[in-house]
């Protein structure tokens, strides 16, 4: 029970790599905030959560790329839980076309979710960890940030300009 007591907010939960690490957060006690677009996925996370390794868990609908909606999901893990004390910024989407058929919609979805996804997301939990040091200026850590990225991002991938250049 490495994180017993600590709260963690995971974007993009609901499925692949988001999931597995609201899955492994749980085993290790943190109580996490399952955070996804899809309503049917983040009810599998949390229900994997609660039902299957006993943690706890609840799930928070928002799109990231939305500042408002990035600070619902803080909103709902201080509801829930009190606090915050860690964010895993996994969320990320593709929109894949090569750059002389890429729409400017597609290029603009991608960076939204995965860049400004990740900044709205930091930015709304930033009061909480700041608030946090000063009320404890001895503290080894006043919150955890962990920004997922890909290999994609050191050196392209064929079709994926704008994942690419999110994730750089």
């Amino acid at each position: 029970m490495l994180l017993k007591d600590q709260v963690a907010i995971v974007t993009g939960a609901g499925t692949g790599i988001g999931r597995a690490t609201a899955i492994e957060l749980a085993k290790q006690g943190a109580k996490v905030v399952v955070n996804d677009i899809n309503e049917e996925a983040i009810a599998a996370t949390v229900q994997e959560i609660t039902n299957n390794h006993e943690g706890e868990a609840i799930g928070v609908q928002a799109n990231v790329a939305v500042f408002e909606e990035a600070e619902k999901i803080v909103e709902a893990a201080k509801g829930a839980f009190g606090t915050v004390n860690i964010l895993i910024n996994n969320a990320g989407i593709i929109r894949p076309a090569m750059i002389n058929k890429m729409e400017e919609d597609q290029w603009d979805q991608v960076l939204d979710v995965s860049l400004k996804g990740t900044f709205n997301c930091i930015k709304a939990v930033a009061p909480i960890f700041i608030e946090r040091g000063k009320s404890n200026p001895e503290a080894l850590s006043n919150g955890k940030i962990v920004n997922v990225t890909s290999t994609a991002g050191l050196a392209g991938t064929i079709g994926q300009v704008n994942y690419s250049a999110a994730k750089a």
